[in-house]
């Protein structure tokens, strides 16, 4: 009997003060609109993104390669290279590589010695992987394909036949020959100080084929390289220039927040200093 006493008196304690603090809550907004004053609504939070895209086409880049020149300069072989790029929203680069290779080379076992030097060309596509594409620097993957048509020359010193016996000195000069070869690339750049950047990649190249000749395979292709396998690596080191005429954005990047009173207007605002003008303008009147 005693607990369920107990249990009636706080159910009682507690209807009281919920009835107490509704009654307070309606008395404080009766008095609020007796002094004219309105109630504060609820506050609500307003969030608006606003994306930011770039326009398709984003000009050029023009780059001069360092790496084959100082290739040159430490070995037997090396190329002067340039290349035209077009950059599609900072994503998709299309682009055309096209160089000079020259290589002598002087075998030290056999002593024979290979000449060539021609122009070649690559053309390829890269594709920037930064998933924020609106910021200057990237990484980024693609192929090449290359071809070069080139002549080569090859001699050495006496050597015996195994077959029909003597022996004779060579000299073969002007041998023709095309070749073709894929590369996969991946490079990454850097911006340096307004558009001008510095970048590098890595080449891994398949030889597709070569003219067949008489007298021996080429030992080297000028933009291939050594052909002892059927495939190679390379590399670049680039100078890069954006010639960036069409860059361009709209809107900003982000999200902003704004948070106010849902009847929280200036056309509000206005007609209460109207009205409040009115009623002095009234009381004026009266005083007179």
């Amino acid at each position: 009997m005693m607990m369920k006493n107990i249990r009636k008196y706080i159910f009682a304690i507690a209807a009281a003060v919920l009835t107490f603090s509704n009654a307070f809550g309606q008395e404080a907004d009766e008095q609020a609109a007796y002094n004219g004053e309105t109630p504060k609504p609820t506050k609500y939070v307003e969030v608006t993104e606003q994306k930011e895209h770039l326009v398709f086409f984003q000009g050029f880049t023009l780059s001069a390669d360092l790496y084959g020149v100082g290739a040159y300069l430490v070995s037997d072989y090396g190329w002067a290279e340039g290349a035209l790029r077009l950059n599609l929203k900072n994503t998709y680069f299309p682009i055309i590589e096209v160089g000079y290779g020259k290589v002598k080379k002087l075998d030290d076992n056999t002593q024979i010695e290979y000449k060539a030097q021609a122009p070649y060309a690559r053309i390829g596509f890269d594709m920037n992987m930064l998933k924020n594409k609106f910021q200057d620097n990237r990484l980024y993957v693609g192929f090449r394909y290359g071809m070069s048509k080139f002549k080569y020359d090859m001699s050495g010193p006496a050597m015996t036949d195994p077959i029909w016996g003597g022996s004779a000195a060579f000299n073969i000069k002007d041998i023709d020959c095309t070749s073709q070869w894929g590369e996969f690339v991946f490079g990454a750049e850097v911006r340096i100080w307004r558009n001008f950047h510095m970048g590098w990649s890595v080449r891994y190249k398949m030889e597709f084929s070569s003219t067949k000749s008489d007298y021996a395979k080429p030992s080297c292709i000028p933009g291939y390289g050594y052909t002892t396998t059927s495939s190679n690596w390379g590399g670049t080191y680039n100078l890069i220039f954006d010639l960036n005429w069409g860059k361009k954005k709209s809107h900003k990047r982000g999200v902003s927040v704004e948070i106010r009173d849902i009847n929280d207007s200036p056309v509000e605002q206005t007609d209460n200093k109207e009205s409040e003008g009115s009623e002095e303008l009234e009381e004026e009147e009266i005083t007179e």
